[in-house]
């Protein structure tokens, strides 16, 4: 047991103390990687559990590197550590998907680069921190989503898409009659054929949970260009 509370309380870097923090690295990472994974999303269990190693990995060779090496004068051992941030903003961007009318994996990749810093403070052996932050990162991934889907007009989220029989619609005219209706646009998407004179206007909306559309798609067809609606999740 002291060996234990020597290797969490040192501050040199040794065989021991990374063996130790790459442990709570490893298990912090998978915490969040697992809500993710059972939620299907882009990154799950291993990606997240890599980048938390990856990134403790990284800040241990930052520590490790001066103390080894006090007369190395020669570059900044902290950029390591530093680099791991921008590095991790290109792995996020690939976890964003634009599509539907909306844009996907945005949380995914804030949570991916919430694991680094996770990942850095645990190397730099800030352990009480790192684990306060798990599981504040937790709690806005899983309790925090339902807050957000009964703020947003206590609805769902579904995919509209209008096909209009003109290649130049009114956008602005779709907004009011969506904001006459309580309909809320998230995101929406345009798509215009000059050939065909055509349009379609996707987005992505939040509407309440049992509403009706007949209105809706009523509201629209005044327009008198609006060939055909779909409305999907």
């Amino acid at each position: 047991m002291n060996e234990w509370i020597r290797l969490i309380d040192s501050s040199t870097i040794d065989a021991g103390t990374a063996i130790v923090r790459l442990l709570i690295g490893f298990l912090l990472g998978a915490v969040i990687g697992a809500e993710r994974q059972a939620r299907r999303r882009e990154a799950g269990l291993r990606t997240f559990t890599l980048i938390c190693l990856g990134s403790t990995m990284s800040m241990l060779v930052s520590i490790w590197i001066p103390q080894t090496y006090p007369n190395f004068l020669n570059g900044d051992p902290g950029r390591i550590a530093a680099q791991v941030l921008t590095g991790i903003g290109f792995l996020g961007a690939g976890a964003i998907i634009q599509g539907k009318g909306g844009v996907h994996g945005l949380t995914t990749a804030a949570g991916v680069w919430v694991v680094a810093v996770i990942g850095l403070a645990v190397g730099a052996g800030m352990f009480l921190p790192a684990i306060i932050l798990t599981l504040l990162t937790v709690f806005v991934l899983t309790l925090l989503e339902h807050l957000e889907k009964r703020t947003c007009a206590g609805g769902v989220n579904k995919i509209l898409v209008v096909v209009c029989s003109t290649s130049e619609p009114d956008i602005k005219a779709f907004r009011r009659i969506l904001d006459r209706q309580q309909v809320y646009l998230m995101s929406n998407s345009y798509e215009a054929d000059y050939t065909t004179d055509t349009a379609v206007l996707t987005c992505k909306v939040n509407v309440k949970a049992r509403s009706s559309y007949t209105a809706l798609f009523a509201d629209l067809r005044q327009t008198g260009y609006v060939a055909q609606i779909k409305i999907f999740d």
